[in-house]
């Protein structure tokens, strides 16, 4: 019996099977045999062979296959769970499909790319992020139990809410800024231009607006129940400051602004931490091969935690900046020995 079957090796699936490799046997099945090979030579796991049991299975599909799949494996013995990103639309399609709801537990982590595929799976992709648990009233504690144990062995932090709880947050901090994200990149396509004077700022602004439409299509039309006012609410919002330049009333576009601090503020970075915990330490390098590495292996070696990494090309001149994120308490020893090293740390 394998401990696990993943059902869809897209960027989910092939990560969990990557996060417990060498910790648990898992069997892996697609509709793609393309993703399936690729997933089982990255080392995510055994192709299924149909017929094996297993204790556990994951279903990393669509949410609109959850139903289906759940379906045609509910003779096999084990506990079920699901990746989708609406659990109230899906809890709702299980409940009415017949199937034994004590054997499934709904979960969502909060782990993703703008990327798709296995080819972008990573075992690190859940590694401190919220996994979140949405059992139904029906939920045995051993299915309840299997996804937890799942999710803490991929690295992740279970979190239990109500299908209802999960759908209106995830409104929040995921589907409102794809719609965000999508509109300001159908804003730029409008243009028509190239936009060679891009830089991180909106780089980082359209990064998920490259994300599948066809899978958020489905999210947001499963969800859009939750989703809809937020999108008026950011509406009004960018209608008060078109209205506020029109008029060159600068406070109202400065009241913006300053809210708008406010609301980052409240975004975790890391484990409940946020921006104020963490500081930039820019180093100037050659646009080179091999500077990257270099600057992250002198990090390392001085026993610095990088949070996250962005390298920052300057148009016309061949030198970039790295920049590295690390915890505000390391801010003064990550410039210290990175200067030691002979990097050329930039400002004071």
């Amino acid at each position: 019996m394998a401990d696990l079957l993943v059902v869809g090796t897209g960027l989910i699936g092939t990560s969990v099977g990557l996060a417990l490799r060498g910790q648990s046997d898992v069997v892996l099945s697609d509709l793609s045999a393309a993703d399936l090979a690729v997933a089982v030579e990255r080392g995510a796991g055994r192709a299924w062979d149909g017929e094996e049991a297993f204790a556990h299975c994951l279903v990393a599909a669509s949410p609109s296959a959850v139903v289906s799949v759940v379906r045609r494996l509910a003779d096999r013995s084990g506990t079920f769970s699901h990746v989708a990103s609406v659990q109230r639309a899906v809890q709702d399609d299980l409940a009415g499909s017949g199937v034994d709801l004590a054997r499934v537990c709904g979960s969502h982590p909060m782990a993703g790319k703008e990327q798709s595929g296995p080819t972008a799976a990573s075992a690190s992709l859940f590694a401190g992020r919220p996994w979140v648990l949405c059992p139904s009233g029906q939920t045995s504690p051993g299915a309840l139990a299997a996804v937890r144990d799942l999710a803490l062995a991929c690295g992740a932090e279970p979190v239990e809410l109500t299908a209802e709880q999960h759908d209106a947050a995830v409104a929040r901090v995921s589907h409102l800024p794809q719609v965000a994200a999508s509109a300001v990149a159908a804003v730029l396509a409008a243009q028509g231009e190239e936009l060679a004077l891009a830089g991180p700022g909106l780089q980082d602004t359209t990064r998920i607006a490259a994300s599948d439409p066809a899978l958020w299509v489905e999210v947001l039309r499963q969800n859009a129940a939750a989703v809809a006012p937020l999108v008026r609410e950011l509406s009004r919002e960018l209608a008060i400051a078109a209205d506020a330049l029109d008029r060159a009333d600068p406070a109202a576009v400065e009241d913006l602004l300053r809210r708008g601090n406010a609301g980052r503020r409240l975004v975790p970075r890391k484990r409940g931490e946020h921006d104020r915990d963490f500081v930039v330490v820019p180093v100037a390098v050659p646009d080179s091969p091999g500077q990257l590495a270099g600057v992250l292996a002198s990090a390392a070696q001085a026993g610095i935690n990088v949070e996250d990494v962005r390298v920052e090309h300057l148009p016309g001149r061949p030198t970039g900046v790295i920049e590295l994120l690390v915890h505000l308490s390391a801010q003064a020893q990550a410039r210290t020995a990175l200067a030691a090293a002979g990097w050329d740390v930039v400002g004071g």
